[in-house]
């Protein structure tokens, strides 16, 4: 199955926001983050981590975003959940986003670059980039 370009760019980018969305919710609902303080998590403990998604989006296969991203998300789940759902067990400050830092990036890294072959091997494919000469 061949997917357009645009539809794999659409879906790359709708797993990013996804991501930005799951830091929006653990930041609101947990942290009680002004919008400031949610850019400042995002640009502090999330710029790294989806840098992979980010760049796999200018590649010739977007979809690699969605794989990166779908390997990041179980980390902010794990933050959310030893933050604001397991009872404190003393011990100061957490540095769970340390963990997303950490341990995200590789495994967001991963996921764009096992998402290429995997998405091959079921026989989906990117469409080709138009060059502006192909069009005319």
């Amino acid at each position: 199955m061949i997917i357009s370009r645009k539809a794999a760019l659409s879906l790359g980018a709708a797993a990013v926001a996804a991501i930005l969305a799951q830091q929006a919710f653990n930041s609101v609902s947990c942290y009680d983050h002004s919008f400031l303080d949610y850019l400042g998590a995002v640009g502090i403990f999330l710029l790294v981590p989806l840098l992979p998604a980010l760049i796999s989006l200018l590649t010739a296969n977007p979809l690699r975003a969605v794989g990166a991203c779908l390997l990041l998300s179980p980390w902010l789940w794990i933050a959310y959940y030893t933050d604001c759902v397991a009872p404190y067990s003393g011990g100061g400050a957490s540095l769970i986003y340390v963990a997303v830092l950490l341990w995200g990036t590789p495994c967001a890294l991963l996921g764009a670059l096992i998402t290429g072959p995997a998405l091959r091997l079921v026989g989906v494919e990117v469409a080709p980039r138009r060059d502006s000469d192909d069009e005319r």
